[in-house]
């Protein structure tokens, strides 16, 4: 049987293999690089025998298991598929599978073009793309259970259900890191930490300065990382191990500092002042403030 070749960046490729759209997907997200789909309850199924030009993704959510077969690769397997189940097929691999109860699933694609370039930068070596693509060997995964992909997915799947309130740098800084943990963890030749010279003091405080001039508007993990001089993949890991936590926290806690300054030292209603602060609705900004704060911001302000 030859293999179908698939672009998954087609808006109608997802049909070709699952027919019913997903329960939502994060076609209206704007996240550069990856995409993501999730499917609730998904009838038994065959999907055709096909390679993809993009790396592929799928985790098993709560809400039943299956027994299934598949094809990914040379390896051919059957077994019951269960809850926080992980399979990972690289791009061009061959890939089938067929299951027979309802099963609740995501899938994330990711660009070839965004795995050799983390595996560029994280080797060091210099060499072009055209290579380091070549030189990039992923093994294909099943029966993965693995809690930081599983707790990535989660959040990112959380960000869409709530109309991704926090903007693109959420949703592409998660992503990011999970491209970076997918590359380190199912490559054939390890590769090396990024190096926190590249982060030098007066980049992160430019960085830094840019975000605080910048907190109502909504920034870019793209932008970040052209201040630092950095590829955006490098600078989601080196912001982390110098500020301690990763650029969209570090965000949202300067926005609630700003925030209560706003409810102390003006006249501006709770909506006003979160709009001002950047957050999507006064909603957005409560609840983050009850988070972090441990109060809402009305008794902040009465305090």
């Amino acid at each position: 049987m030859s293999d179908r070749s698939i672009d998954l960046n087609r808006a109608e490729a997802f049909t070709e293999i699952l027919p019913s759209v997903p329960k939502f997907s994060s076609h209206q997200a704007g996240w550069e690089n990856f995409f993501l789909a999730y499917y609730d309850r998904y009838p038994g199924c065959e999907t055709p025998q096909s390679t993809f030009h993009q790396h592929a993704l799928e985790i098993i959510d709560a809400g039943g298991e299956s027994d299934h077969h598949r094809c990914l690769g040379e390896q051919h397997f059957s077994h019951r598929l269960q809850e926080g189940e992980i399979c990972f097929c690289p791009a061009k691999t061959t890939h089938w599978t067929r299951w027979e109860q309802p099963l609740s699933f995501t899938v994330m694609t990711f660009e070839s073009e965004l795995f050799t370039r983390i595996a560029q930068q994280m080797s060091n070596s210099g060499l072009p793309s055209a290579v380091m693509r070549d030189r990039l060997e992923l093994r294909p995964q099943w029966q993965v259970f693995d809690p930081t992909i599983q707790a990535i997915v989660q959040a990112l799947k959380a960000d869409l259900v709530a109309k991704c309130p926090a903007g693109r740098l959420y949703g592409e800084s998660f992503g990011t890191s999970l491209a970076i943990h997918l590359v380190k963890s199912f490559s054939v030749v390890p590769l090396k930490k990024p190096d926190l010279a590249a982060f030098s003091r007066k980049k992160q405080q430019e960085v830094l300065d840019f975000i605080e001039a910048h907190l109502d508007t909504d920034i870019r993990l793209e932008d970040l990382a052209k201040i630092a001089g950095i590829s955006k993949f490098y600078f989601c890991h080196l912001f982390k191990q110098v500020i301690q936590i990763p650029p969209h926290q570090y965000i949202i806690r300067r926005r609630i500092e700003r925030a209560k300054q706003l409810l102390k030292h003006s006249d501006l209603t709770t909506v006003e002042i979160a709009l001002s602060c950047g957050f999507a609705h006064q909603s957005h900004l409560s609840r983050h403030f009850r988070r972090i704060v441990g109060i809402s911001p009305q008794k902040f302000r009465l305090s």
